[in-house]
């Protein structure tokens, strides 16, 4: 079978309930987007609650991570075949269902299993939101409408610190943590009754299922996302170098692969074909690098306000939320501004998070973390609204409707792949900073901490001796893995005026230090920004023509192709 960029069909009359069903899917794609983050806040609630370990508090995490992005690509195939629609309802009830077990969880075991249960809900439930998109909306509306997903995607995402420090602050009916998960249940329910009724059923090209491309990729992905997300905890042992270094010739019998089922004239997982687009192929790639950027940042800013300077989840949260808030603008204004600039609006976006981000570095060092960031962080993600919608559009917009679930599968590994990334790259360089200038913080806070212990009355000896024995219990705790347990014989504070300066000169040297480590790690980050502005000029100008021209279904019929031979 020769594939074809263009359907058989005829341009069918736009869905007159369009808007209606992006309302419904996009509440779908709210879900899954803000439980990327709204968890971060609530880690020490559940850590305290469960009397928990840090590690396990950290798979808590990484297994909603880790079952995302393993499902991503054979569930955009799997939507191509059986039907996005019925892919789309799997996923919203699996998803709330597993949030609601999350919220109910008694040991910690039981809460990582169960988030990596919605993970890969979450996996199931991504392709389909934007394959509904491309297979709804005309060629005219699909940039409005990617606009709006971008929105949303960027408040989700932004907004996660923020609700969840509400919710925690609050502690409805004394559940404390709980409503994090419990949240997503209303609005789980809502959407699916919704998408029952709203939403049509569509599919791409029929065909036997690709098992062992789906059994090959999957191993790609998790031989780069496991050390991704355990080699900080762990050290970076020599096998997660191992298995990030054999996750390319994984991905190459992966792509070898399905050119032969190509050959064969059977379907395969993902067609190897959309990377021969310039659109699709740079466009993948800007979103890995860019996800990398932006989510780096937000990471290791909540670890900043959080642990550095010892804000609340709520507070962590607020100063955050102008991130949001430009974002919901710059993605409600981006398909204007891509409709004068093209591929320009990237590059705008692009520039001004990296003027945002070098902004964020300066504020640090100069005058604070708190309001002081606002004018940064509101600019920053001005220009990441400009950004993420439209490179969704770009990616997508011209992928046949045939292929748009396993396109939005790859798009959305790539996205997931890039978080993973500067997660781990923002947590490498952050605490690894934190450990190499523990010593200079501790030394700039001594001074003032043997000022305060000798107006407590300590003998000059007995100030000497605490004075050293805080430079080296800070050094030890700024070096661990678990940042926030005291090291085996260091005393937590006491009260009285000999424990307050030793809170003091803790809370002295830990800003310091973090304020330091942020800063290189922003700067590190960036990096992912700015390949995301240089990806750009691989972007053509125009959109290809045979890429442009594939049809939309008709809404009467369920849409499908002849099945292929095998």
């Amino acid at each position: 079978m020769t594939e074809s960029w263009t359907d058989e069909r005829s341009a069918a009359p736009p869905n007159p309930r369009r808007w209606l069903i992006l309302a419904v899917i996009l509440a779908g794609a709210f879900m899954i987007l803000l439980a990327t983050t709204i968890v971060n806040v609530a880690v020490a609630p559940i850590q305290r609650d469960l009397q928990s370990t840090y590690t396990a508090m950290e798979w808590v995490i990484a297994g909603y991570a880790l079952g995302y992005g393993l499902l991503l690509i054979p569930a955009g195939r799997i939507g191509d075949r059986f039907g996005h629609r019925k892919l789309f309802l799997i996923g919203v009830a699996g998803f709330t269902i597993a949030s609601a077990a999350s919220a109910l969880a008694a040991t910690p075991g039981q809460l990582i299993a169960f988030q990596v249960v919605q993970g890969m809900m979450a996996g199931i439930l991504n392709p389909p939101v934007l394959a509904l998109i491309q297979t709804t909306f005309p060629a005219k509306e699909t940039g409005k409408a990617y606009g709006i997903y971008g929105a949303i995607g960027g408040i989700a995402t932004a907004s996660g610190p923020l609700l969840g420090g509400l919710l925690i602050a609050w502690d409805l009916n004394g559940w404390d943590w709980r409503p994090v998960f419990l949240l997503n249940v209303p609005i789980g329910l809502a959407t699916f009754i919704a998408a029952l009724i709203l939403v049509p059923e569509s599919r791409g090209r029929r065909g036997g299922l690709d098992v062992i491309g789906m059994l090959l990729v999957s191993a790609a992905v998790l031989l780069l996302a496991v050390p991704l997300v355990e080699g900080q905890r762990l050290g970076w042992p020599a096998w997660t170098f191992v298995s990030m270094a054999a996750a390319l010739p994984a991905l190459a019998v992966f792509a070898v692969w399905e050119l032969r089922r190509a050959r064969r004239a059977q379907v395969p997982l993902v067609s190897m074909r959309l990377f021969s687009h310039r659109s699709f192929s740079a466009g993948v790639g800007i979103s890995l690098c860019y996800f990398a950027g932006f989510i780096g940042l937000l990471f290791a800013l909540s670890l900043h306000l959080q642990i550095g300077l010892e804000k609340s989840a709520l507070t962590t949260g607020l100063i955050l939320l102008p991130f949001s808030f430009g974002t919901l603008v710059g993605a409600a204004i981006s398909d204007n501004v891509a409709r004068a600039l093209g591929r320009g609006v990237l590059m705008l976006g692009a520039g001004i998070v990296i003027v945002g981000m070098v902004g964020i570095i300066a504020t640090i060092h100069w005058w604070g973390s708190g309001l002081e960031l606002l004018p940064a962080l509101l600019f920053a993600g001005f220009g990441s609204g400009l950004v993420i919608a439209p490179s969704v559009e770009i990616v997508l917009a011209g992928v046949p409707w045939q292929d748009a679930g396993a396109a939005s599968g790859v798009l959305g590994t790539a996205q997931r792949l890039g978080q993973a990334i500067g997660v781990a790259v923002a947590g490498v360089v952050l605490f690894g900073t934190l450990g190499s200038y523990s010593g200079t913080a501790a030394e700039k806070a001594s001074p003032e901490l043997q000022a305060s212990l000798v107006a407590a009355g300590l003998p000059p000896a007995e100030v000497s001796a605490a004075t050293t024995t805080f430079a080296d219990c800070f050094i030890r705790q700024s070096r661990a893995s678990d940042p926030t347990a005291t090291p085996p014989g260091c005393a937590d504070s006491a009260p009285g005026p000999v424990g307050e300066a030793f809170d003091s000169a803790a809370t002295s040297a830990l800003e310091t230090n973090f304020n330091r480590a942020v800063q290189w790690t922003v700067g590190t980050v960036l990096v992912g920004v700015i390949l995301t502005f240089l990806l750009v000029y691989l972007l053509p100008r125009r959109p290809e023509e045979p890429w442009a021209e594939a049809s939309k279904p008709d809404w009467n019929v369920t849409t499908t192709q002849p099945e292929p031979a095998q």
